[in-house]
């Protein structure tokens, strides 16, 4: 197993200084996405544009990953209600 560090970027950047021991690839593609997705679910919300990415790094800062999502809303026509 080796340790990875999720940075996350949300309207600014948050750097993992703890990190998570990972055995493989797919467990930090996972982890990344499972990430990105936990914050949109709350941010958007508040938001009606918002950019965020998790990037993952390895034990020598090397960035190995990326997971970005741009989320947009809006109405078409007027707010119903």
């Amino acid at each position: 197993m080796s340790r990875y560090y999720f940075d996350v970027e949300n309207g600014g950047l948050t750097v993992d200084e703890e990190g998570t021991e990972l055995d493989g690839g797919e467990a930090v593609a996972t982890l990344a996405l499972r990430t990105l997705l936990d914050i949109a679910r709350f941010e958007v919300v508040a938001h009606h544009e918002r950019r965020m990415s998790v990037t993952a790094r390895d034990a020598d800062g090397m960035a190995v990953y990326r997971s970005e999502l741009t989320v947009r809303t809006g109405w078409l026509v007027g707010p119903t209600g």
